[in-house]
């Protein structure tokens, strides 16, 4: 009976190992300069059919010397001048764990600290056309919704029948290649993709450093209006000290992906 179960424990892990994928992305953020080009990040996620891990800003992904010399995001201060909006990687990178049967979702977002978020994986109501083009040598089909306040176009592979994609993006019949905003403040594109991997990375679980703790979603709304407030704080500051200029608010679509 013990040699029963241990072949099958053993079969359901060679199975399981078969269906680890790795896919490359890149990552172009520019909340602040809508339809211009921000910076542009590394970003790879690994998968199998239960749970995947996405990572992007992350300082051993980037070179940074490289990152300077791109392309970045500036805008005018309130002297006509001009402010970097640009790198924000990290030790750890923004992370995202999606686990189907435990139905859980973890994620780390690094704005001034590391906020640590635990929700229920978000219900994302994708409506699929039949609009077709390849990406690489995968097959993909359009899907299009609306998810946390922008409305995303995805293009997903059938042939890699997960239901994951970068960022928060899932539920799709098929591994996301490609995805973003129609307005393109968030872009994820394709690089490479290998399925079957033979990564020795395993899905990674997010560890909370000491003095830390995860929030939930209503949580997290709450820090960035908190967020919004300290910016709004220091504007009217700015302003008292020079009148004449009008000055705007601060927009949590400039501030955060997710914009309830």
């Amino acid at each position: 009976m013990k040699k029963i179960i241990f072949l099958i424990l053993f079969i359901n892990h060679i199975t399981y190992s078969q269906n680890k994928g790795l896919i490359h992305y890149g990552f172009i953020e520019g909340l602040t300069d809508e339809g211009q080009k921000g910076l542009d990040y590394n970003a790879y996620m690994i998968f199998n059919n239960n749970e995947s891990y996405y990572v992007t800003a992350k300082d051993s992904l980037e070179k940074i010397e490289k990152i300077y010399s791109q392309k970045i995001n500036t805008r005018n201060d309130y002297r006509g001048g001009t402010i970097y909006t640009g790198l924000k990687s990290s030790k750890l990178g923004d992370q995202v764990v999606c686990n189907i049967q435990k139905k859980t979702m973890w994620s780390n977002y690094f704005y001034k600290k590391h906020v640590y978020i635990k929700e229920p994986n978000p219900i994302i109501k994708w409506k699929i056309t039949n609009e077709i083009k390849k990406i690489g040598n995968l097959k993909c089909k359009k899907a299009i919704a609306f998810f946390r306040g922008r409305n995303y176009i995805a293009w997903f592979s059938s042939e890699i029948m997960v239901p994951f994609g970068p960022w928060k993006l899932n539920g799709l019949p098929g591994l996301i290649i490609e995805a973003y905003d129609t307005n393109k403040n968030v872009y994820w594109y394709f690089k490479t993709i290998e399925y079957p991997s033979k990564t020795k990375q395993n899905i990674k679980y997010l560890s909370l450093p000491k003095g830390s703790y995860f929030i939930d979603y209503d949580g997290f709304k709450e820090f960035q209006k908190d967020q919004i407030t300290i910016a709004s704080d220091k504007l009217k500051i700015v302003q008292k000290k020079f009148p004449e200029i009008i000055l705007v608010d601060p927009k949590i679509s400039e501030m955060f992906i997710e914009i309830e």
